[in-house]
């Protein structure tokens, strides 16, 4: 374990703020700090795992470094389609499986597919990529190898199983930023649910800043620790793998801090989290309110308004060269 200091001012003064341990992939039963920057506002994890501690937290069926999707690409759709339309109708007030319900959620196009479509050209590269097979969200439409199919990608990936995945794709990848030749350049940089796992934020959004061809687009979606579930229950969090939590001003100072400018930021929710969390036991279990697709989907109607605040659970940051 290491003590740090803050990632973004380097200040060494904090307050504690919540505790919590791994309650979801269950690693350790270690208990683990979230403290705020007395300086900057920004939270992260301290102490923390090592680079080369961070590794053994992680579950050795963990989902994204898996080289098939668990679930098909055609179920998948089926059900996201199922659960958002009128069909959902048909389960009227009848219980229905949780792998129905959480797929209840926002409909929110893919920043990568909308850039591409509105005419951005160059190579993608996608920070933390996995295996290629599924990104969180978006599914398997949304993972790198689909977007094989309409422009150049490569990945960064420190998995070396999901590299050798990546290469029987014949997808181009590097273990690490570091990697990276200076020179190369790219329209699109993704970090989908990365950013957090970083031991240094600042690091990839100066590599960003580097490699961001003039008129391009990164896109950074991560938790959103300023959401409705963190302000009813701060410690509901997914530790140690999580080593930062940011909010929408945290996103917006380390774009100014590297001459991104912060072109949109979305904050979005779904009440799978919600029911997830508390089954849990990281907030009451009053807060099950979707034990049906009806329900969820109300729910859902709800917390888009919550969204439309500022307040959801999870936030997309798309920045441009300022």
């Amino acid at each position: 374990m290491e003590d740090v200091k803050c990632d973004f001012c380097g200040g060494g003064d904090y307050v504690r703020i919540a505790k919590q341990t791994d309650l979801i992939h269950r690693t350790t039963t270690e208990e683990f700090w979230v403290v705020k920057c007395i300086k900057c506002n920004l939270h992260y994890t301290n102490p923390r795992p090592t680079r080369e501690e961070i590794g053994d937290y992680y579950p050795a069926k963990y989902a994204f470094h898996e080289e098939k999707p668990r679930i098909p690409l055609w179920i998948s759709t089926c059900l996201k389609y199922t659960a958002n339309s009128f069909i959902s109708y048909i389960f009227g007030l009848l219980k229905a499986s949780r792998l129905v319900i959480n797929y209840v959620g926002p409909n929110i196009p893919d920043p990568v597919i909308s850039s591409y479509k509105s005419g951005l050209k160059g190579k993608f590269l996608d920070i933390g990529c996995g295996t290629g097979v599924s990104a969180h969200f978006w599914g398997a439409r949304g993972a790198i190898r689909a977007y094989q199919k309409i422009t150049s990608v490569a990945g960064i990936e420190v998995s070396q199983r999901a590299r050798n995945a990546l290469d029987a794709y014949g997808i181009q990848s590097w273990r690490s930023i570091c990697d990276v030749p200076k020179d190369e350049q790219f329209a699109v940089i993704r970090m989908n649910w990365s950013l957090e796992h970083t031991h240094s934020p600042d690091r990839y959004f100066s590599f960003i800043a580097a490699h961001l061809k003039p008129g391009g687009k990164a896109i950074i979606a991560v938790p959103n620790f300023s959401g409705l579930i963190y302000r009813i229950e701060p410690s509901c969090l997914e530790v140690p793998i999580h080593l930062y939590h940011f909010t929408p001003p945290d996103m917006e100072r380390y774009g100014v801090k590297h001459q991104l400018k912060l072109s949109s930021l979305k904050t979005f929710s779904y009440p799978g989290m919600f029911n997830e969390a508390a089954k849990l036991g990281l907030i009451p279990k009053e807060l099950m309110l979707a034990s049906t697709v009806l329900e969820a989907r109300r729910l859902q109607r709800i917390l888009t308004k919550v969204d439309e605040a500022g307040l959801g659970n999870d936030m997309i940051a798309i920045y441009e060269h300022a």
